[in-house]
Formats: C-alpha cells, structure tokens, sequence
C-alpha cells in the first residue's frame, strides 16, 4: 500500500485530456499547488486513430506535461481506468483477525478471472462496526497492461509512486470531500463520471462500495451526430460541443436522443440492481466528467431517476493556494474528480489505501530510499569514528599538562557553590514579600475588561462607519452643529441613545437572572449616556437580583455578565436600528441587537459572546413611546420642562374643563421631554387646537402625537477568557 507523502502529483490521463494536480496536505484541508489540463490533438478512441497513433499522442501529452513541470524527486500518484482492471467487493465470515490475510489470499485466487500469478493485486478491509462479518474489496489488474501504462510514463522520465483504480479514486474523493457520509450511514451517493468511450458508475457510502462501467461516453453521442449529419468523426465532435450555439441545435439534440435514453437506461439499470442487494437509501447523484457537459443531459438524468443530479461547482476540502488562478481552475472543475481522489489516497487521508503499483518497483523504489539513507549514515559514522580518535589523543596529552590548573578551577568552583548556597538563602528570604506584592498587582488584572466591553457595545451602535449614510449627521451631533442636526427630520434621524447601561458579572450566565429594572418616582433627569454599573470579582459586591428563573442550565455555562441597556431614539422606524430582519451575512444592513448577536466576531476576537439569544431568560428585549405617563419608560430620557400651549386672559390657566370620564378637555400647559441638544420635543402630548381643546377621532378616543420611542435590552454575555475562582472566594 502506499506510503503517505507531503505534496504529490495526482495524474489522471483519459481518451481526451490529461488532468493533473499538485496537492499538499493545508490546515484546512488539501490544496491546490498547481494543476494542468492538456487536450490531446485527436480524441484517443476515436475510430480513425490506430493503436500507434494513440501511443504517439500519449507520449506528447506526457511530453508536454513533462516540459512543463519538474518532477525530479516528486511523489507522483496516476490512475488507470476502470475497464482494465478488476474490483470485487465479498464477504468474509467471522474469523481470528491474525487469520484474515490468509483467507483473502485464497479469495483472491478464487475470485480474480485471471491467473494470480499473472496480475498485480491488492485488497482493503470496510469496517462495519455492526456486522459480524467482514467487507473486503479485491483490486486486481493484469501484468502487461500495467506495465505498459508505466512503460508510457517512464519514457517521459516520469517516475510512478502509486496506482489506483479511477472507481475508487472517486469514491476516495467523494469520502474525503463529503463530511455527510460519516453522519449518514445509511444514505449513499451515486457519482457518474462519463468519459469519451465509457462511463463510471459508483455508489458510495460510509462502509461499501459498488462499481460498474458502462461502454457508453462522449463518443457514442459523437457518432450519432455524424450518423445523422452524414460527416466524419472529427467533424461531428465539433458540431457536439458547438450544439449550443449552433442554428441546428434542435436537430443535433434530436439525433442524440436515442443516446440520451440508452444512458438514463443504462444508469437505471445499475441503480436498481443495487438497490435490490443493499437496503441504503440513495440520496442524489454527483455528474462528473467532460461528458456531463452536454447541454441538458443532467436534468434529463434527474427526471428520468427521480433524484437530484448536479455537476459540482466546488469542492468542500479543497481549496486553491496562493499564486494560482482559482477561476482558470474552476473551468474544469468537474473534471479533476479523479485525480482529487488519487491525490488524496496519496497523501494518507483516503478510506481505501489499495495500491496496484508492482511489488517489484514498489520494493526498489524503497531500498533506493534506504540505500541513500544507509551510505550518507555509514560514512557519518565513519568520520565521526575517527575524529573520536583524534580528539581522544589530543584530550590525553592535554590532560597530563594542565594539572595546576585543574586544581584552580576546582578551587574556584567550590567557593561559587558556597556564594551560590548563600545566594538561594537570601532569596528565600524575599519570596514571602515578592508573593504579598504580586497579590496585590493581581487586583489589576482585570481593571480593563469592563471598559473594553463597553467600548464594545459603543461600536455596535449606529454611527458613522454602521450607518454611512448618515455620515454627516453623526459629525454634526459630534462637533454640536445644532442647525446641520435639525435640518434632517427628527422621525428620519438613525441614532440610538444609550441613557443608561448597567453590566453585573455572574460565576454563571446560565443560571443568573436579572433584577427587576429600578426607575426614580418624581421630576426625571437629564439625559447621561453610558451610565456603567460594574460589578467584578473583589470590585463591587454581587447586585441582588430576582425575576423568573431558567428553565434548566444551558450546556455553554460559564462566566459573563448581566446587561442591562436602556434608552431611546428618534428615527420613526426603531426595529430597523435595533434587529432588522432579513439581512443575513449583509453587515451595512445589520441593527444593534444584530450586531450584538455577533458580538465575538466584531469585537476583541471572540473575547465576549451573547448566550442563548432565544431563550426569554437570557435575553428581554422591550420597548415603547416616549411618554412621562408611562411607568415602564426608563429613567434619563431628555429634559423635563413645562410649556405654555395657550396664552389667555380668561381663567387661571389652572380652570379646566372636565368630560364626561373625567379628564381634561383644555390644556393650557404641560409637562413634556425635550431633546437637550436641539430642545425638540421628544415625548408624547395629546392633540389640541388653538383654544387647547384635546382633539378626539371618530370613535371618541384622543389623538395623540407620537415622537421618540425607548427601548430596554437585557442579555447575558460569556467571558472567554473570565478567572477562576479559587479557595476563599479569590481570583
């Protein structure tokens, strides 16, 4: 089996092209180092190309590959096609593990259609963690036709590492790309990879898989086409490709429908022999190949098979490395399907690690290894051996020399243990009082987290980088320009005050709840923005909290705060400032509870998260109008002044009119918010008319109007990296 390498060219060589990819193994994954695609100037199976045309075209794309790219030294894996070699998948019974080996020797020779002696073979065991018994897969390919494929490769000085079927290069890619099989083990995946003469067929799952080529490919629709245009091989493969655009396409389609059905047919066929052996369900089919490419024969496969069929656009564990164009890559993705999957094998990462490279080159390639490795340690030895000698000569005459200095520097070395011992003494001394001050810098530890974390939520708010087009708005409210500030409606101003912002640290998010919201009976005051109530671990003591409890303890617990955020805004519409929805991963378009749900992404990497946003108890979002009637309003909004809505000389502005509910009719003056920078008001009044007579609708109910809205948010933030409390309630 082949032995894993760090970056290796995986060689895929068809009846078209030659597709060819340099890989290595990356953090996330494999990637592409570079890649090549070499069309031959004639299609290999073509029925004018003779057995030494096709070996002469061969050899120039290996050439030009070659040519192109260093090899020297390189790990290089290749695949060879499924109708020249052999897969069989059989069942052992239960047996000693020891004894395994043995048996699949004896299955071997029983199951491969050939003389064992005649072909290169190798076998792979399928766990199945619920079967008594034992998968086994048996790949086998004949000794000539082996060794021709490598004889094409070695007279272009390409040296082979490994060798692997194209039908389990594919189920290698399809394991390794598609993480689903290992949570699906009942579902399978059916790739079809056409070719120009034939096409794979291979259903994949979690522990099996099943393989079968059809003689049906690219070149069967050619033939159609000249059959019906009456025109030669190479004419009608440039007529198929061209169909799209072609002002015959409509009768180039019909000549290959026949081909189209036979396919669908074909492909039927297998899957319902499979699915008469296997109880797994098939849950869609992956095209691949530069056959696919015909125009509407993917969508007529998913009508006639009843299950979703797509050509992939992109490989999951795949990715394009620096310096290499990823959209010239993407031309023929589909197409490096096997070469992916051979690469991978490679590697080390495929399920199947099967090899059909010849034992006798596989065993030469590694005693070559060894044997470098052998002569460069043998003469290492050699030198080092001598030089021991030499220096064992020198070290004795000097010896003998250098007496009286030996004992000074034994005399010098005593009285430095003595200064050394003293030395320690004195410092044990200072440990007791080096411990009591670094006690005391450990207050200090944390004294940044609660102003980080509000320069945090600061940063979500709106302003002039979250809502650019306002920009100016925002330079005007920070630099006072009353004037710019009014000149844009009140309603249409995107801006969010903060009049308050209470934050409590808890040992626990998921099991701490948030007291009751404390508001000042009386006159409100002035507005103070960011008005913080920290609480830290031997800082401030634990704020006395009741309300509902949680449910049950989420799984994420851990340390974090309790934020409690109030205030208001002016802009009409506050939801869209605050959690719009249907914005998704569009960050211009996000509000502030958005932006707090994504609070470890934007701020101090992930130093601060918000927990279980959907549960009531972790996170309350209210709001309302702003209305000094109101009971729930939070404290701080605006400034509170009495103003005069009707100068009279009648009665003391004090006689009221009363209806028949007993409220006033006439109002005269009231109390009402005003904004403290512009003196607008903010706060909701009833509608009077100039005598100031209330002013009902038609139902008989007030009308009122509606100007800023407040807004309450509680939620509870971790803290990634929070201390831990230690014995005596420290930190």
């Amino acid at each position: 089996m082949a032995s894993k390498a760090k970056s290796v060219w995986a060689i895929d060589v068809g009846n078209c092209s030659l597709k060819a990819l340099n890989l290595s193994l990356s953090n996330n994954g494999v990637e592409v180092l570079d890649f090549e695609v070499i069309e031959h100037s004639k299609i290999l199976s073509a029925p004018d190309v003779s057995e030494q045309q096709r070996e002469e075209e061969l050899a120039s794309s290996l050439a030009k590959f070659s040519e192109k790219h260093d090899l020297k030294g390189q790990y290089v894996a290749i695949s060879v096609a499924g109708q020249t070699s052999f897969a069989r998948f059989i069942k052992l019974p239960p047996v000693e593990p020891k004894k395994i080996p043995q048996i699949i020797q004896f299955e071997a020779a029983q199951q491969i259609p050939f003389d064992i002696n005649e072909v290169e073979w190798d076998y792979q065991i399928m766990d199945e963690p619920d079967s008594p018994e034992v998968s086994v897969g048996i790949f086998a390919i004949k000794n000539e036709i082996i060794s021709d494929i490598l004889d094409s490769y070695s007279s272009q000085n390409i040296r082979v590492s490994s060798v692997q079927m194209a039908p389990i290069a594919l189920y290698n890619y399809a394991y390794y790309d598609n993480e689903a099989f290992s949570k699906q083990p009942n579902k399978a995946t059916v790739i079809v990879d056409m070719g120009t003469d034939n096409t794979n067929i291979v259903i994949c799952s979690e522990n099996s898989v099943w393989q079968r080529s059809i003689p049906i490919g690219g070149n069967e629709f050619t033939e159609s086409i000249a059959d019906a245009f009456k025109l030669d091989f190479a004419k009608a493969e440039k007529l198929k490709r061209t169909a799209p655009v072609s002002k015959y396409s409509k009768q180039i389609f019909q000549a290959m429908k026949p081909v189209y059905t036979n396919f669908a047919e074909e492909i039927q066929r297998s899957i319902g022999y499979f699915g008469s052996t296997n109880d797994i369900e098939l849950s869609n089919v992956v095209a691949l190949g530069g056959g696919m490419k015909l125009q509407g024969l993917t969508k007529y496969l998913q009508q006639s098979l009843g299950v979703p069929v797509a050509r992939p656009d992109s490989y999951k564990r795949l990715s394009v490395g620096q310096g290499t164009s990823s959209a010239k890559f993407h031309e023929n993705l589909a197409e490096y399907a096997v070469a992916y999957g051979v690469g991978v094998q490679a590697l080390g990462e495929a399920k199947i690690k099967s090899d059909l490279l010849p034992k006798k080159i596989a065993r030469a390639m590694a005693w070559q290894q060894k044997s470098s490795i052998l002569m460069i340690a043998a003469a290492v030895l050699l030198v080092a051996g001598i030089l021991c000698l030499m220096r064992a000569f020198i070290d004795k005459g000097a010896y003998a020399s250098n007496k009286s200095t030996r004992a000074s520097i034994n005399s010098a070395l005593s009285r430095a243990k003595a200064a050394s011992s003293a030395l320690a003494e004195q410092e044990n001394r200072d440990k007791p009082l080096n411990d009591a001050i670094n006690k005391q810098f450990s207050l200090f530890n944390y004294r940044n987290v609660i102003p980080n974390f509000i320069d945090g939520l600061i940063s979500c708010l709106p302003n002039a980088e979250n809502t650019p087009d306002q920009a100016k708005l925002f330079e005007a409210f920070k630099s006072g320009d009353v004037d710019t500030v009014k000149s844009i409606p009140r309603g249409e101003r995107k801006m969010l005050f903060i009049t308050s912002c209470k934050i409590n640290y808890t040992d626990s998010v998921a099991s701490a709840t948030f007291g009751l919201t404390q508001r000042s009976s009386g006159h409100r005051r002035k507005s103070k923005h960011n008005v913080v109530d920290p609480g830290m671990p031997g800082m401030y003591p634990e704020m006395q909290v009741d309300g509902y409890q949680e449910d049950k303890p989420k799984k994420e617990d851990g340390a974090g705060f309790l934020v409690v955020i109030e205030g208001y805004s002016p802009y009409a519409k506050m939801g869209e400032l605050l959690d719009p929805a249907g914005v998704g991963n569009d960050k211009s378009k996000w509000g502030f509870i958005t932006r707090l749900i994504h609070f470890n992404k934007l701020f101090k990497k992930g130093r601060f998260k918000l927990f279980d946003k959907d549960s009531v108890s972790s996170f309350v979002f209210e709001q309302g109008e702003v209305d000094l009637n109101s009971a729930d309003m939070p404290d701080g909004i605006g400034e509170k002044v009495r103003v005069v809505r009707v100068h009279s000389k009648g009665p003391s502005p004090n006689t009221r009119s009363r209806s028949r509910n007993g409220s006033s009719d006439r109002i005269l003056e009231e109390d009402v918010l005003i904004d403290p920078m512009t003196g607008e008001e903010i706060s909701k009044v009833a509608v009077i008319d100039e005598t100031g007579l209330k002013q009902f609708d038609k139902s008989g109910e007030e009308k009122y109007i509606v100007r800023d809205h407040w807004f309450r948010i509680k939620a509870k933030f971790t803290w990634k990296d929070a201390p831990e409390e230690k014995k005596g309630g420290e930190y």
